[in-house]
């Protein structure tokens, strides 16, 4: 007598046998995936913490050539990858952790001549990452000989990963990490050096990779953000060595702004990490503002009325910068400005309660009008609305407080003003109404 087969249970075991199958499928599919992201991690992790001098043997001139050695050794391989196996995606992988090695080369060079140049309290620095040679002609000659080998490895990586444009981002790269050699080490200085250099590559990026089709690409935007690495290497020693006051605190954040701004806008739309890096944004954004207004404090030759209004426009502006470049939920952030700015303005028309504080507000409110209107924004427009109100009525407020309504002269001004805006009121009135209903029926149709 044959068994009685249960066909639920036959047919539920068939769908696991499957399915054990399709994961082992997808396991096989998505291993040199998963090796390639595990050696560039090994690779990164060497690479970077040679810059603490991990290894003891030998001298600071030995260990650094070990270092240059490895830069050079990865281009080759990735080279005779690309170019034995006929396999692309190893072969960039390998020279884009050339790239990324570059920036270490350059600190520790900059490290060399630095050791020579620094006054008699360089012995103050960690010994891990106090790099010296014997003299500056080895320093210098170090240099140049490294050049040699950095130099062509930074244009091949750039070629790889986006060829028209490569010379250009080759460029802006060795001009980014040439800072790095400066033997420069006031912490105000280098971070002002990192701020200027930021803008400076963010715009000129911007223009390189402008109607560009490599850029749009996922090779071309590694190679644009690339552009901010040796700026992060110089942020972090300045950030590590050295103690941190208001004004690099600014400079860092704006910083770190214009880098998280530059990788969303060169990822795809439909990328989830973009709007993780929006919502990122707006801490940088809060944190150039608040640390500015201690720096502005400091500064005493600004006048107080103007601090926390120059603060708010800051905060106001990079979080409008966001809403311009999102695609979902805009007016999420332009209501963030509109009420960062409100913040900051109410914030100083009450505690100086003064002319200038509300002609602030005036300024401020009317640009926002004439911004609004033009942009077709509610937010904006209403913002400008309320801060222009606001700046009127603390001035209404100031001249009945130094005006008696019982003198003649006050009565006279309240006589005037009342019998000009009756004849408005009259004559246009008919003028006034349609041109308001138009305007909120076009306000109706603003985002």
């Amino acid at each position: 007598m044959k068994p009685q087969i249960d066909p639920w249970t036959e047919n539920n075991e068939q769908s696991e046998q499957q399915e054990t199958m399709k994961k082992e499928f997808n396991l096989m599919k998505n291993m040199p995936t998963i090796l390639r992201i595990i050696g560039a991690a090994a690779v990164l992790f060497a690479m970077y913490s040679f810059l603490m001098k991990g290894w003891d043997s030998g001298n600071d001139s030995f260990r650094y050539l070990l270092m240059l050695g490895h830069t050079g050794l990865l281009a080759i391989l990735g080279l005779s990858s690309g170019y034995w196996l006929k396999e692309s995606k190893g072969a960039r992988l390998l020279l884009t952790l050339a790239l990324i090695s570059i920036p270490a080369n350059f600190a520790i060079l900059g490290a060399f001549i630095f050791s020579q140049t620094a006054p008699p309290d360089v012995n103050l620095y960690p010994q891990y990452v106090a790099w010296s040679v014997d003299s500056m002609s080895t320093a210098l000659l170090t240099t140049v000989g490294s050049l040699l080998v950095l130099i062509p490895v930074t244009f091949l990586g750039f070629t790889v990963l986006a060829r028209r444009i490569a010379k250009k981002l080759a460029l802006l790269f060795l001009l980014s990490s040439v800072a790095l050699l400066m033997p420069i080490r006031d912490p105000q200085l280098i971070a002002l050096l990192i701020l200027a250099l930021a803008m400076f590559g963010f715009f000129l990026s911007k223009k390189i990779s402008h109607n560009q089709v490599s850029s749009k690409t996922h090779e071309g935007t590694i190679a644009l953000s690339l552009q901010f690495l040796p700026l992060a290497v110089l942020a972090g020693r300045n950030l590590w060595l050295y103690s941190a006051d208001l004004f690099i605190l600014t400079t860092m954040s704006a910083t770190t702004f214009f880098i998280v701004r530059q990788i969303s806008v060169r990822l795809s739309a439909d990328s989830k990490l973009i709007t993780v890096l929006n919502y990122f944004s707006i801490i940088p954004s809060i944190l150039v503002a608040v640390s500015f207004c201690g720096v502005m404090i400091d500064l005493k030759f600004i006048p107080n009325e103007l601090i926390l209004p120059i603060s708010a426009l800051l905060a106001a502006g990079m979080l409008y910068d966001i809403s311009n470049r999102v695609v979902n939920s805009p007016g999420r952030f332009r209501f963030l400005a509109i009420s960062a700015l409100l913040i900051g303005m109410t914030t100083s028309l009450v505690l100086y309660s003064n002319i200038l504080a509300a002609l602030i507000c005036i300024i401020v409110g009317l640009s926002l009008l004439v911004l609004g209107f033009k942009a077709q924004q509610r937010n904006v427009f209403s913002g400008g609305i309320l801060l222009l109100l606001m700046g009127l009525a603390h001035q209404f407020y100031e001249i009945f407080l130094r005006f008696e309504l019982s003198s003649w002269i006050s009565l006279a001004v309240f006589g005037v003003v009342a019998i000009v805006v009756a004849s408005t009121i009259e004559s246009q009135g008919g003028k006034l109404k349609s041109s308001l209903l138009s305007m909120k029926n076009s306000c109706s149709n603003w985002e």
